[in-house]
C-alpha cells in the first residue's frame, strides 16, 4: 500500500501557490475530532500537521494509522469510551481537556457541527476550533425554515405545508391524498433526525396510520412538514463557502431505501450512499442545481457560515425540474466519496477550501478554473447497510480492499487500503468507514453499518443498484446477522 499517493504537484496547475497555500495551513496543529476516524481523514493526504482524534477502535483504524496520525480514545480509557455517544460530550470531558493540554503546540479542532453549548465551553476554555457556529445557519437547520428561506429566495420549491402536530394528527388520509392528488411525503418541521426517523413516504391509509403512531410517541418537536411525493430520483449537491464566491460540485444520486441495504427496516427514506457516475439528467438540471447551491451558500455567506455544506434535492423525471428538499450545513454524508474521487483525479479536495475559509489562508487561484474542476465526475459509488440484527461483531473480518468474482463466485481479501487509489480494477472494492473488530458492541440506534465503495456505479435508480453489488451488500449483512444469531442459540 502506497503510504501516500498523492502529491501537490497534481494540483499546481489549478492552484500555483499551492505549497504556499498548504504551509500556511500547517501553521496549525489541526485535530479532526468526531466519533469514528475513517471519513475525517481527507485532510491527511495533503496535510503533513493534521491528526484524527476518535472515540471508536475499528478494523481500519490500523490502516489509517499507516498514513497519518490517529489517537483513538478507547485504546487509553475503554470505559470512557463507551460512556461518549456525541462530540460535543467528548470535548466537554475532562480527559479530552488533558488531551489538548498535553499537546506542545495548542491545537486547532476540526468540528463538523457544534452545539450552542459546545461552542461556549469552547469559548471559555479558549480552543481554537474549525467549524461554524449555529447561529449562522440557523435559518436552514430544519427543513420547515429552510423551505421558507427557498420561497423567499425564488427559487423552485417544491409545494410544501407546515401543520402543528395537532393540526396532523387531526387529518385523515382521505383529506391529505386529496389535497396532495396522491401519496405524500411527511417529516418533522422542527427537528433534526435521521434515517427511518426522519421521513414517511405515504401511499395509502395503513401508511398514515403507522406514521401517525410512530410521530406521537415523540413528544421533542411541534411541527409537521407535508410536501407531496415526487416520482424522480432523490440527488445532492455539495457546496463551499468562500470569500471569492460559492464553489459547487457535481449533483450526485443519493441511493435510498435500498432493499438490500435495509436489512429488516422500513423504507421511509433511509440515506445509505452514492453514485456519482450514474446521471440520468442534462446539463439543464446541473445548472439549476447549481443556481440554488449558489444563492443559499451567498445567504449562508452573509449570516457568517464558512466553508463546506450541501443541498438534497428532488429531481422530478416527469416535469424535468429539481427541487430543493434539504439543507445540511456541515460535511455530508456524500463528501468523502467526493473527495476520494477529486483526490484521484488530481483536483485539490472541498476539504482544503473548507479550510482556508476558516483559517483566512489568501491564494491566488482561479476561481472560475477550479469550480470547473469540482464538476469533476467519474464513475465510483458508495453504499452502506442497516446494522438492524447485528448486535455485535462474531467475525473476525478485515477493512480494506477486496476482490469479487461474479462468475465463479468468489470473495477474496486483497490488500490493506483506504483510497481509491488502492483498488487496482473494477472487480475490486473497498470495504471501509468503522469496519467493527471483532467481539465489538454495534450500536442499533444509528442507520448504518461500514460502507462498500465501488470503482464504478452500481446504481439503476435511487431505489435500486446492480444485481452484483446488491448481492455483496445483502450476503455481508445476512452473514453478520446469522453469526449473532449462531453465537446467542449456542
Amino acid at each position: 500500500m502506497n503510504k501516500n499517493p498523492y502529491s501537490l504537484a497534481q494540483w499546481k496547475h489549478l492552484m500555483p501557490d499551492i505549497e504556499s497555500v498548504v504551509a500556511q495551513i500547517e501553521q496549525h496543529a489541526l485535530i479532526a475530532v468526531g466519533i469514528t476516524p475513517y471519513t475525517r481523514i481527507i485532510p491527511g493526504f495533503f496535510l503533513k500537521n493534521f491528526s484524527v482524534y476518535a472515540i471508536k477502535n475499528s478494523s481500519d483504524t490500523d490502516i489509517i494509522k499507516q498514513r497519518m496520525r490517529v489517537h483513538i480514545l478507547e485504546d487509553y480509557q475503554p470505559a470512557l469510551a463507551k460512556r461518549v455517544h456525541g462530540t460535543g460530550y467528548l470535548v466537554s470531558n475532562n480527559a479530552f481537556k488533558a488531551f489538548l493540554t498535553s499537546r506542545k503546540t495548542p491545537p486547532t479542532l476540526i468540528l463538523n457541527t457544534v452545539s450552542e453549548r459546545t461552542a461556549d465551553e469552547l469559548a471559555q476554555t479558549g480552543t481554537k476550533w474549525v467549524g461554524n457556529h449555529p447561529n449562522t445557519f440557523a435559518d436552514v437547520a430544519h427543513k420547515g425554515v429552510f423551505r421558507e428561506l427557498i420561497k423567499k429566495l425564488g427559487l423552485p420549491s417544491l409545494q410544501s405545508d407546515v401543520y402543528t402536530k395537532e393540526e396532523f394528527f387531526a387529518s385523515s388520509w382521505d383529506t391529505l391524498q386529496e389535497k396532495y392528488t396522491g401519496p405524500f411525503v411527511v417529516q418533522r418541521a422542527d427537528k433534526e433526525v435521521g434515517g427511518n426517523e426522519g421521513t414517511f413516504f405515504v401511499h395509502n391509509a395503513t401508511d398514515f396510520t403507522g406514521c401517525i403512531e410512530i410521530l406521537k410517541k415523540d413528544e421533542q418537536f411541534g411541527s409537521i412538514l407535508l410536501s407531496p411525493f415526487v416520482n424522480g430520483h432523490s440527488t445532492s449537491m455539495l457546496g463551499c463557502t468562500m470569500e471569492q464566491g460559492v464553489l459547487t460540485g457535481p449533483l450526485q444520486l443519493q441511493l435510498i431505501d435500498i432493499p438490500q441495504a435495509l436489512n429488516g427496516l422500513p423504507a421511509n427514506g433511509i440515506f445509505f450512499g452514492n453514485d456519482i457516475g450514474f446521471h440520468p439528467w442534462d446539463d439543464t438540471i446541473e445548472q439549476q442545481a447549481q443556481k440554488i447551491v449558489e444563492a443559499v451558500g451567498t445567504h449562508l455567506r452573509e449570516q457568517g457560515y464558512k466553508g463546506v455544506f450541501g443541498i438534497d434535492f428532488l429531481y422530478d423525471k416527469k416535469r424535468n425540474t429539481i427541487y430543493p428538499n434539504e439543507c445540511n450545513p456541515r460535511f455530508t454524508g456524500s463528501l468523502m466519496l467526493y473527495s476520494l474521487m477529486l483526490l484521484k483525479e488530481g483536483v485539490p479536495p472541498m476539504e482544503l477550501f473548507h479550510l482556508m475559509a476558516h483559517l483566512h489562508i489568501e491564494s491566488n487561484f482561479n476561481f472560475d478554473e477550479v469550480n470547473r474542476a469540482l464538476k469533476t465526475r467519474t464513475s465510483v459509488s458508495h453504499i452502506a447497510f442497516s446494522p438492524r440484527g447485528i448486535t455485535s461483531m462474531k467475525l473476525p473480518l478485515l477493512a480494506g480492499v477486496y476482490e469479487y468474482n461474479s462468475t465463479t463466485p468468489s470473495l477474496e481479501y486483497k490488500r490493506p487500503g483506504i483510497s481509491l487509489a488502492d483498488i487496482q480494477s473494477d472487480a475490486e472494492f473497498l470495504l471501509i468507514d468503522t469496519v467493527p473488530t471483532m467481539g465489538s458492541r454495534i450500536e442499533q440506534a444509528v442507520p448504518r453499518l461500514f460502507k462498500f465503495i465501488f470503482p464504478k456505479s452500481i446504481a439503476k435508480s435511487s431505489y435500486e443498484i446492480a444485481t452484483d453489488a446488491g448481492f455483496l451488500v445483502e450476503r455481508f449483512a445476512r452473514v453478520l446477522r446469522e453469526a449473532v444469531g449462531e453465537k446467542e442459540n449456542s
